[in-house]
């Protein structure tokens, strides 16, 4: 049993990276871009990480510098569901709340 697990090691290697591609793939969000790094001795040399609207953090891996260079730092992006990587042009900024409709923090009226 576990000389089998050994022998087939390399394929379920292989295959926990493609799943959460494309569990990533199906996924729709909005965020800012937070950092941008570079490696020089990876496969996948560019790294954008991206803070989404809902709090999260989200790294995204690069192979070519043209579409590393695309994003800008503290610019907001949407990446769509079947894309691998966020839509190049900027989003627009995210609303702020009108002061006007803010609730009142009023004590509660007695009865």
């Amino acid at each position: 049993m576990i000389s089998f697990l050994l022998d087939n090691l390399d394929s379920l290697l292989y295959l926990l990276p493609s799943i959460q591609r494309k569990r990533e793939r199906r996924k729709e969000w909005t965020g800012t871009v937070e950092a941008k790094k570079t490696w020089t001795l990876s496969k996948h040399a560019y790294l954008v990480i991206f803070r989404t609207d809902d709090g999260q953090r989200k790294r995204v891996r690069m192979d070519r510098k043209e579409d590393f260079d695309i994003y800008e730092e503290n610019r907001r992006y949407t990446k769509k569901a079947g894309q691998d990587l966020p839509d190049t042009e900027p989003s627009p900024a995210r609303p702020k709340p009108d002061s006007r409709f803010r609730p009142t923090t009023a004590a509660p009226r007695g009865r």
